[in-house]
């Protein structure tokens, strides 16, 4: 643990944002290393007079800032600061951030702009304009169910809700599951969005065993019986963080646990778009225990914040009450564009495209760090799950990486629950080109196969 110590005499302004700079200046002078673990809050607190609060606040800025990161259980390391070219180990290039799970462009912004000019010219704009019903227009939400038909999900569309992405759909089916302090159970290591859900809603997450097929069945049956949970988050298709897809079989054996133990399942099918011939939801199997979400940010733009969701016949009314508390309805100008877009081919279209640009990065990927991959199906997706060698560390990886100017997600952004399993998520798409890829993923590899030379102590 470092003994750093700010400097906070001439500063005029906030005492949280005085620490902040303070510590930026340090690390830019090299008075504080990268790997350095910092003190922790309250101890820092006590030695400057400060309250635990301002320290709190400057803790949170340093980590806006890209400063520090916190790691449950261990505490709060500098992370990086913007790469140096002068210095000795700079390995080169621009920045890249592998930790934004997003296609590359595939041309839908010229689509979407089609869309919307033709929107602009439409004589049916002003009925977009107005307040609408929760649930979605009719005609939005057919073209919707047509487009799931494709996926081999056929629904009526009474059954969907439009929703403001995928996000705000598992949103609002954990708010009418779970309370404060109950229990949700998810894969041991699972999606970052629903972490930040947790702490929204106030649920605890407890994590269930999974293995190269996903949550192993066993292992979610006793953790029903231990924790005495009724709510399971999972995401059996292209998984993220580890990108597995869980067999048919299992998924069988998932949903006559969830029935049987008479709790609810709540199925996120992002990705369901990426296979040709998608795996069967867990959801058709017990319709009346489970909500479905699905989202286009993923396969067309995440800026259109359309989603859909599939919630239990009994939940109807409070699903469209809860639409109703939570932004009125989504943007009928997006569910417009997603809907001509469904319908002009357009969106099958992206999708073609999106596998194409999904294949060639993996393959990539394969090529350059094939033997630390975890094995995934033979449909790929835009992530990969990089397992770590015995007596490496994530911090250590997080901070050489950074050093070279590549940007991982840290271990708080991917939380892992009770799982022996010990990697980061690689996300392939921000990265704008593939000859900038392999240049970063030859990075990476260079660095897994030498000996750590970051020391977190």
């Amino acid at each position: 643990m470092t003994d750093w110590i700010p400097s906070l005499h001439s500063s005029r302004g906030p005492r949280y944002r005085a620490i902040v700079d303070s510590l930026e200046a340090d690390i830019a002078a090299g008075r504080v290393k990268f790997g350095a673990r910092l003190s922790p809050q309250r101890d820092l607190a006590e030695r400057l007079g400060l309250s635990l609060g301002t320290v709190s606040k400057a803790y949170a800025e340093a980590e806006r800032r890209g400063l520090i990161f916190g790691e449950v259980g261990r505490g709060t390391f500098v992370m990086r600061r913007p790469p140096d070219p002068h210095h000795p180990e700079y390995r080169g290039g621009a920045r890249a951030n592998l930790t934004l799970n997003v296609p590359p462009p595939t041309g839908e912004d010229k689509l979407i702009a089609a869309v919307l000019a033709e929107i602009a010219a439409d004589d049916n704009l002003p009925g977009l304009l107005g307040y609408l019903p929760h649930q979605g227009l009719r005609d939005h939400r057919d073209a919707i169910a047509s487009w799931l038909a494709t996926l081999g999900i056929a629904v009526d569309a009474d059954r969907l809700f439009i929703t403001q992405g995928a996000q705000h759909a598992l949103s609002i089916a954990l708010s009418l599951l779970a309370g404060r302090d109950d229990v949700v159970l998810t894969e041991s290591l699972t999606y970052s969005g629903m972490l930040a859900l947790a702490v929204q809603t106030g649920c605890r997450l407890h994590g269930v065993d999974m293995d190269k097929n996903g949550l192993v069945p066993e292992a979610l049956e006793r953790k029903l019986d231990e924790t005495g949970a009724q709510v399971v988050y999972a995401m059996p298709s292209l998984q993220t963080p580890t990108g597995c897809v869980m067999p048919g079989e299992r998924r069988q054996e998932i949903a006559d646990i969830i029935r049987r133990r008479s709790a609810f399942l709540v199925e996120d099918d992002t990705y369901a778009f990426l296979f040709p011939r998608p795996p069967q939801p867990i959801s058709l199997l017990i319709p009346e225990r489970s909500f479905y979400a699905f989202s286009f940010g993923k396969c067309l733009a995440p800026g259109l914040r359309i989603g859909v969701m599939i919630a239990p016949d009994a939940f109807r009314d409070r699903v469209i009450n809860a639409l109703r508390a939570t932004g009125w309805m989504a943007a009928p100008l997006m569910a417009e564009t997603v809907a001509r877009l469904i319908r002009n081919g357009g969106l099958a279209q992206q999708v073609a495209l999106k596998r194409e640009k999904a294949a060639a990065r993996y393959a990539i990927a394969q090529r350059i760090l094939g033997r630390h991959l975890r094995a995934s199906s033979d449909t790929v997706g835009f992530h990969v799950w990089l397992e770590l060698a015995a007596g490496r560390t994530v911090t250590a990886l997080i901070t050489e990486a950074a050093l070279a100017g590549i940007t991982l997600a840290p271990p708080g952004a991917l939380q892992s629950f009770d799982s022996a399993l010990t990697g980061v998520r690689l996300c392939l798409g921000a990265v704008p080109t593939d000859a900038e890829l392999e240049r970063v993923l030859t990075i990476l590899r260079d660095i897994l196969e030498t000996p750590e030379s970051i020391s977190v102590v």
